[in-house]
């Protein structure tokens, strides 16, 4: 049997009715715990606000590993219970059920600690903004990371006795995130042509793993939008025009990254063979050890990045071996993912009784009394050890159990079989049978492009049942709950036009174009085309987000703006796509969805003329009070840089709250001199600025040049660094 299903409590039972009876089921497992939860809304916010507390809120999902380990060793201790209980307004929020939540406080956390994780743990003032953020601590002290007993402690003493510093710190961290939510890269050329696409085949190449596929070293995740735009890019490249040999070379870069990195992930322990499906990342370089947890966003990505490189691929070996992958992953919707309502449950956990990966591993033993007179021919093909070869993540021990890993060999089939049928009476992961949208649509287009038709259709039939304006963000056993954000409506119109392409059902075009239109008027920023993630009415006081960059999924505004495309709406899809080259030229790697708009834009269109899109240079107007000065009585040359600022642009402070902002220099060459800037009005400064310079003379007659260092923004975007120098001359009697 399988645990989960909308009564299942997983510590045991529910005691906090405000969890035990949540349609997440993040929060179910919540509800035994002895913390005071409450879930994300008016009740708790507004407690908060009439106690004067501060909110501690912890953020993750169903089936996260290291969620479980803070709850096992934190949130189930009396001692941290009594301390949450006593001092803070405990909230619990699903990221999946708030991504928009989830978004925004994880830009705070990526702000303080140069990255970002779950579970997350965010300490709020009753106003909402953050002031102590953090991942995962243990209950006690573990090396160089606090207890969090101690941490909870601590900040409920500091909340009492420093609790103006905590505002402006939470002051400061709004500012920031706000900054970094509003903040656009300007183009440097502005132009939609071909070297713009080109140009992230070379980037790509530069980051590509040569010897295990993939990039960066670890943990590895599965880079999917990439490889979507490598396999797109390898079929259509040659549409264009170009040198042969060049075109030639990039076609075959980009088919080589694709499929020598979907050809290692189907060899590593991250592909479960027995099964079918793909564990969520591997912890090491190799696709070797994987966390074990299995979301359905990752495989139907999967299935249809193989189902794709199947039919692009020559060669016979590797054809079959990508067959094999996407049989085993339809399998595996089919009888684990599968819910009686028609849609897909959305995850499998990491863990069965706090043990990870003990459903997927095999003993020598086991294998050897199951496998008999073969056991000899698979240990040596799939890398199987009497000693084990699945090392535990924290320590790097050998755990005694053995992963299967190597070339993947259809021969296998039969053996594989067998081991899952044996696998099938071990105590299963359990199962969030939540059906979130975006990811229904993700798994529509991904079924037609394996040939599923049949399922593709149920399931399309399914969303396509919701009027568009009431469409949901999610189905807990078959009933809907929250609202839809932009990738519930990207995603599903995408899927419903990959079913019409591949069904020749036109209906299903019809059906995306209602979906397509109802997107476009609930997050299109109307002032340059590009889409917000939520409607506005949803906010919290925080600028609204634009989900530009691919993660784990694409980013919900390249896909909109590829529906557009495929809708014939080509220049409102050019006008949100030239909104965003800023981004597509200087991270183009973090850009696929949009690489793959604007390659679909240059064959549809052709690339944009030099003049499409004018860059016009903008300029600080700098120069001294006083060119030529003289020292006064205190022995110092008094003048002042006189600074004005373009009308609608601003330049940061001398010390801005953002990592990424360039804050405001002013160098004094031949000598030795003091700048005194001006207070800053929200970490920056607009209009014209004086800025008193003293110089200490040298001798009758020295020279000297100031150079400013600054950078100009606007309220959308930060252009690149600039420097203005002035000269000078102190004169001595």
């Amino acid at each position: 049997m399988r645990p989960g299903g909308r009564g299942s409590a997983w510590y045991g039972e529910g005691v906090n009715p405000r969890l035990a009876s949540s349609p997440s089921l993040y929060l179910r497992q919540h509800a035994g715990d002895p913390v005071d939860w409450y879930p994300w809304g008016e009740e708790a916010l507004e407690r908060a606000k009439a106690e004067d507390k501060p909110i501690f809120l912890s953020v993750g999902y169903s089936s996260c590993h290291w969620c479980h380990v803070m709850a096992h060793e934190s949130f189930q201790d009396p001692e941290v219970a009594r301390v949450l209980n006593h001092s803070f307004i405990s909230i619990k929020l699903d990221r999946e059920e708030r991504p928009d939540l989830d978004d925004l406080y994880m830009t705070a956390l990526q702000l303080a600690m140069g990255h970002g994780g779950w579970p997350m743990t965010i300490f709020l003032t009753p106003d909402l903004k953050p002031w102590f953020v953090g991942t995962y601590f243990p209950r006690n002290a573990r090396g160089e990371v606090p207890g969090f007993v101690t941490v909870a402690s601590s900040l409920a003493q500091a909340w009492q006795d420093q609790r103006a510093d905590i505002q402006e710190r939470a002051d400061e961290f709004a500012a920031a995130i706000d900054q970094v939510r509003e903040r656009t890269l300007p183009a440097e050329r502005a132009r939609l042509d071909i070297a713009l696409v080109d140009g992230a085949i070379r980037t790509l190449h530069g980051d590509f793993d040569h010897e295990r596929g993939g990039y960066g070293d670890k943990p590895k995740f599965p880079p999917f939008s990439a490889l979507e735009y490598l396999l797109k890019y390898a079929s259509a490249r040659n549409m264009l025009p170009g040198d042969a040999a060049t075109t030639d070379s990039l076609v075959q870069e980009a088919a080589y990254q694709a499929l020598f990195t979907l050809e290692c992930m189907a060899n590593g322990g991250i592909h479960d063979r027995v099964g079918g499906g793909f564990h969520r990342y591997s912890t090491d370089g190799e696709w070797r050890l994987p966390h074990f947890e299995k979301m359905l966003s990752d495989n139907a990505q999967m299935l249809a990045l193989y189902a794709t490189a199947g039919r692009i691929v020559e060669d016979d070996s590797i054809q079959s071996v990508f067959k094999q992958v996407e049989e085993g992953i339809l399998r595996w919707l089919r009888e684990e993912m599968w819910l009686p309502d028609g849609s897909y449950a959305n995850a499998l956990d990491a863990d069965v009784d706090g043990e990870e990966g003990t459903t997927y591993t095999w003993s020598w033993s086991e294998l050897q009394s199951l496998l008999g007179d073969q056991m000899g021919a698979f240990a040596e093909a799939h890398g199987v050890r009497p000693e084990g070869n699945f090392h535990d993540e924290a320590t790097g021990q050998l755990m005694g159990q053995n992963l299967l890993l190597g070339p993947l060999d259809p021969d296998w089939a039969g053996a594989y079989a067998k081991l899952r049928e044996v696998r099938r009476g071990r105590p299963q992961p359990q199962r969030d049978e939540k059906a979130i949208a975006a990811v229904q649509g993700l798994l529509i287009g991904a079924l037609a492009f394996a040939d599923a038709l049949d399922e593709a259709q149920a399931l399309a039939a399914k969303w396509a049942a919701f009027e568009p304006e009431s469409l949901p963000h999610m189905l807990v056993d078959g009933e809907p709950h929250g609202e839809a954000f932009l990738d519930d409506y990207a995603f599903l119109a995408q899927g419903f036009l990959r079913l019409a392409d591949s069904s020749g059902n036109e209906q299903w075009r019809k059906v995306a174009a209602w979906y397509a239109e109802e997107m476009v008027e609930r997050f299109q920023d109307e002032e340059v085309g590009d889409f917000f993630y939520q409607p506005p009415h949803m906010g919290i006081g925080f600028a609204r987000a634009k989900p530009i960059l691919d993660q784990a999924v694409p980013s919900a505004n390249g896909s909109a703006i590829l529906v557009l495309q495929r809708l014939g709406f080509a220049e409102h899809a050019a006008r949100a796509l030239r909104a965003n080259l800023g981004w597509i030229e200087r991270m183009p790697q973090s850009c696929e969805s949009l690489l793959s708009a604007a390659l679909a834009h240059v064959i549809a269109n052709g690339p944009d003329e030099a003049s499409a899109t004018p860059v016009t240079p903008t300029k600080l107007n700098v120069r001294l009070e006083t060119q030529e000065v003289t020292p006064s009585d205190d022995g110092w040359a008094h003048t002042a840089l006189l600074i004005e600022i373009p009308e609608g642009y601003r330049i940061n402070s001398t010390d801005p709250p953002a990592k990424w902002l360039i804050p405001t220099t002013l160098h004094i060459d031949h000598l030795l001199g003091e700048a005194g800037f001006p207070s800053a009005t929200d970490d920056h400064y607009e209009g014209q600025l004086r800025v008193p310079i003293r110089l200490q003379p040298r001798g009758k007659t020295t020279a000297f040049t100031l150079r400013l260092r600054y950078q100009l923004c606007t309220d959308r975007e930060c252009l690149a660094p600039a420097e203005a120098e002035v000269e000078g001359v102190v004169i001595q009697d």
